[in-house]
């Protein structure tokens, strides 16, 4: 059996208008991160403590932080569920989505090297072929599995808490305990001073080199991070499954009681993140960081399916139909969009661009985000006018099935 890409007529408009809502969430979130060392993210070693600074910093973390990452992923899971479907079909399809997965991992390894150590596509490939795993289970199976790695992050830290806890009481391990933290904390200084010399200073070469340190740096985090994401992933085929999107008119009620029942919650999981995230520490964590954990993961994940819902009811009311149309035009270049956003803020911050890291305030981040996504909304819009695909969606889809995709709409259409 031979397969070939979704056409534009095939594409579900309200997967594209939520990948294109969500790409502005997540460059929101990380261009702080661009333009200042991943330490900014622990409250004590951040430079911007002037009031200004800090109720946009509150102002992202509350409506921002860890949510939109969530939303992307939940998506992703929708996605690669749809084109699992195909299995049904013919058992063909595994491998060529194996091979779709490892061209992801390449575009993400190459993001990773050339452009910025935050990257998400490499875990994205490596958990899509977790889900290869899941593909039979039973939903009420993808469900439980869902809310397991959703907690994890808690548990762990919470494990984490009991063992420093025990560790004070006993002497010499406190010693120990104390001597590891400060040289953590020394670490961390060091990692900070080094990232405004290197990118603000630095040449490609250093900085591809200290961005593979960084990179490094955080895969010791993982167990904080990642698990919440194949989470959102799980639960991402059990929608695709049930036709939430494919056929929203539907499960109206549903998206009712799921705003009804996730706001509240994710409203005071954004609170508790906004204001307690500067008070806690990596280097010395205490049971506040479980607190912010459960408030990042599960507030996050809860706000994320408030603005879901919200998304999904407005499109059902047939309102703002302008903003729907370019968003969804946004999400249908997603891939492109999010690594044209690593291109043009590495060149904002970089030193072979215009060397402003260090120098990007986060009130100065969210007016140059709102730049950067307007242009997009636009330049996407524009483009799909005349092609196809984005230049990476065409570029993905034609190493997936092997064939150079027609890419312009006056091109023969032997890609439908």
């Amino acid at each position: 059996m031979s397969f070939q890409p979704v056409s534009s007529r095939q594409r579900i408009e309200l997967l594209d208008l939520l990948r294109g809502f969500a790409l502005f969430g997540i460059l929101m979130v990380n261009m702080s991160i661009f333009c200042n060392p991943h330490t900014i993210m622990f409250g004590n070693f951040s430079i911007w403590q002037d009031p200004e600074s800090k109720a946009a910093t509150w102002f992202i973390r509350f409506f921002f932080e860890g949510k939109f990452y969530v939303l992307f992923s939940l998506l992703f899971g929708m996605g690669f569920q749809l084109f699992l479907q195909k299995i049904d079909e013919s058992r063909e399809v595994l491998p060529l989505y194996r091979r779709r997965l490892m061209i992801l991992l390449l575009f993400g390894a190459l993001h990773v090297v050339f452009l910025w150590f935050g990257d998400i596509l490499v875990w994205y490939a490596l958990f899509g072929f977790v889900m290869t795993w899941f593909r039979k289970k039973s939903n009420r199976t993808l469900l439980t599995w869902s809310l397991v790695f959703m907690f994890i992050p808690v548990v762990a830290m919470s494990i984490l808490m009991l063992l420093m806890e025990m560790a004070r009481n006993i002497p010499e391990a406190a010693e120990n305990m104390a001597t590891s933290m400060a040289a953590q904390q020394q670490a961390m200084k060091d990692l900070t001073n080094q990232a405004y010399t290197v990118y603000a200073n630095g040449s490609f070469a250093e900085q591809i080199r200290f961005r593979l340190t960084e990179y490094a740096n955080l895969l010791g985090g993982i167990i904080f991070f990642y698990p919440n994401t194949l989470a959102m992933f799980l639960l991402g085929m059990i929608f695709m499954r049930k036709g939430m999107l494919t056929q929203p008119a539907l499960h109206k009620s549903f998206f009712k009681k799921l705003l009804t029942y996730t706001l509240p919650a994710g409203l005071a999981g954004a609170y508790i993140l906004a204001s307690y995230s500067p008070q806690i520490s990596q280097s010395d964590p205490g049971w506040l960081n479980v607190l912010v954990m459960f408030s990042h993961t599960q507030g996050g994940t809860a706000l994320a399916l408030s603005y879901l819902a919200l998304i999904v009811m407005c499109s059902q009311a047939n309102r703002f139909g302008w903003l729907r149309q370019k968003l969804a035009s946004t999400g249908r270049m997603a891939l492109t969009n999010y690594l044209m956003q690593s291109i043009i803020v590495t060149t904002l911050c970089f030193s072979y661009g215009l060397g402003l890291y260090g120098k990007v305030s986060p009130l100065q981040g969210i007016f140059i985000t709102l730049t950067i996504y307007i242009i997009q909304l636009f330049l996407s819009d524009l483009w799909l006018k005349r092609f196809r695909y984005g230049p990476m969606e065409w570029l993905w889809r034609s190493l997936t099935y092997g064939k150079r995709l027609g890419f312009r709409k006056a091109s023969p259409a032997i890609s439908e």
